[in-house]
């Protein structure tokens, strides 16, 4: 019970500092190029579903 209780807790904190850290890589790639993470998902959702084409 008491090698659980270690691992729940480094696991915790580990994946806290992860996210924490992809989180602001990502704040930071946004803040250089606006858009830049959204823009091409939407681009390859429109080629993908086929919106726009003339039947």
């Amino acid at each position: 019970m008491r090698d659980l209780k270690i691992y729940l807790s480094v696991a915790l904190v580990l994946s806290t500092l992860w996210f924490g850290s992809l989180v602001g890589i990502l704040i930071e790639i946004n803040s250089f190029f606006l858009n830049a993470l959204t823009f091409p998902f939407f681009i390859n959702l429109v080629i993908i579903a086929g919106w726009g084409e003339k039947d």
